[in-house]
């Protein structure tokens, strides 16, 4: 990406030309209000990763693309794409950069949350254990990182916080948790080569 372009567009426009520029653009591709909560960041997620994104915000219960936001050709899957928007204090984290230099002491690491809405019907979850998760990092809304949580893993968290819901309380906001400390949970799939601190 030339960021110096990105600058020079970002002091011609004004917000709302921005905006309208990325609906307008999403529109081309053939997206249905891109700029629509973060739907504008599936296509950018599905680029990068070699998907095709859908060309619609959700996929109606009972059809295919059910609990997915994309589909991977190469693996045969459909992928759900959720994202996280970081500020420069939480590049420390992401980069486990070191806190204090006289003990080496790191910053601790970023933690990666995927809000899953509606996860709380078995169907729902028998939908998400049959799709691959991807979680993205944006920084100034640039593709910074995506990871590839363990389906297992997120279908454990969804479940367990399913079972601690208490009767009345919302069946939104079920979130699952990965902590980029443990390699256990994840494969990191895509980093941003312009970030020499990726290893």
């Amino acid at each position: 990406m030339n960021l110096e372009a990105v600058k020079s567009l970002a002091e011609q426009l004004t917000y709302e030309e921005l905006a309208a520029a990325l609906y307008v653009k999403g529109e081309l591709d053939g997206f249905h209000k891109v700029t629509d909560k973060t739907k504008w960041r599936e296509p950018v997620m599905a680029e990068k990763l070699g998907h095709v994104a859908h060309s619609k915000i959700s996929a109606g219960a009972g059809s295919d693309e059910y609990g997915s936001d994309a589909w991977d050709e190469k693996r045969g899957m459909f992928a759900e794409y959720k994202s996280k928007a970081i500020e420069d204090k939480q590049l420390n984290n992401l980069f486990q950069r070191v806190r204090y230099p006289k003990t080496g002491k790191l910053f601790s690491s970023l933690k990666i949350q995927g809000v899953y809405n509606g996860a709380y019907k078995q169907s729902a979850l028998d939908a998400y254990a049959l799709v691959d998760h991807y979680y993205g990092v944006f920084y100034k809304e640039t593709c910074m990182m995506i990871i590839r949580p363990n389906t297992e893993e997120v279908i454990r968290q969804l479940s367990y916080n399913n079972a601690k819901r208490k009767p009345g309380q919302t069946t939104n906001l079920n979130i699952v948790n990965i902590d980029l400390a443990d390699k256990s949970l994840y494969t990191v799939v895509y980093t941003n080569e312009e970030y020499d601190e990726f290893d």
